[in-house]
């Protein structure tokens, strides 16, 4: 009989933790909100940033690709690559707050 009563107070103290949480949430939406708008840009900017140096390096290094030394233009891929994955990420996750973000605008402007 006491093991059933062990599951229910672990749920009670679980429900509690999780109302402690949602309230801090609650409270800082607006907050967490505007990070999180900042957060996805950060994506665009540094893969825009990531996929130019990854052009650069190819275009610095063409001299030395000629002679078949592909490390540059390995790095140079990878450069481009990646910065094309975080600008991906940039309008995956523009796209999945799109909601948030646009109803803190309106909050905002209101």
């Amino acid at each position: 009989m006491e093991d059933s009563n062990q599951p229910e107070e672990k749920d009670v103290e679980k429900v509690a933790v999780l109302n402690t949480i949602f309230e801090e949430l609650v409270t800082d939406a607006s907050d967490l909100v505007k990070d999180l708008y900042w957060g996805v840009k950060t994506y665009m900017f540094f893969g825009l940033i990531t996929l130019l140096f990854g052009v650069q390096e190819i275009v610095y290094n063409m001299e030395v690709l000629q002679e078949r030394l592909y490390i540059p233009l390995f790095i140079g891929g990878m450069l481009i690559f990646s910065g094309v994955v975080q600008i991906l990420n940039y309008f995956r996750l523009r796209s999945k707050y799109s909601k948030l973000f646009r109803v803190q605008s309106e909050l905002k402007n209101s």
